[in-house]
């Protein structure tokens, strides 16, 4: 362990933390929500990340923790329901896209990212 001396200003990449191929494995980049059907790997459970969720820095830790993150995800969960029940959606085949994960994540199309506002060309049909 390593002392930080008082005062000083540190800035945590979320983003680095919830990726690092360290912790997660070499697909640590990978969307894989089947990761949390089982038991996380020990170097995740031992790594004493400082979050409130699952091993995750998504929503901060200690005292300057999210306070509204199991509302957000009450909201995520309601929302995703029912959008799901009513539409299916499936990406634009004739765009690529580029996910910038600066700061804020955003997708952009390629090729015309410097040129608009984010955006992810999506089809959106009514669920059958």
């Amino acid at each position: 362990m390593c002392s930080v001396p008082k005062g000083t200003k540190l800035c945590l990449r979320v983003f680095n933390c919830n990726r690092n191929k360290e912790l997660w494995g070499s697909d640590a980049e990978d969307f894989k929500p089947e990761r949390w059907l089982d038991n996380l790997p020990e170097s995740v459970t031992n790594s004493r990340i400082p979050g409130v969720y699952s091993n995750l820095m998504t929503f901060g830790g200690g005292g300057r923790s999210c306070i509204g993150f199991k509302f957000s995800q009450l909201e995520m969960k309601v929302i995703l329901s029912l959008l799901i029940c009513e539409f299916r959606f499936s990406p634009s085949p004739d765009k690529e896209i580029y996910w910038n994960m600066a700061r804020i994540a955003s997708a952009w199309v390629v090729g015309d990212h410097e040129l608009s506002p984010p955006r992810l060309p999506l089809i959106v049909e009514l669920a059958k």
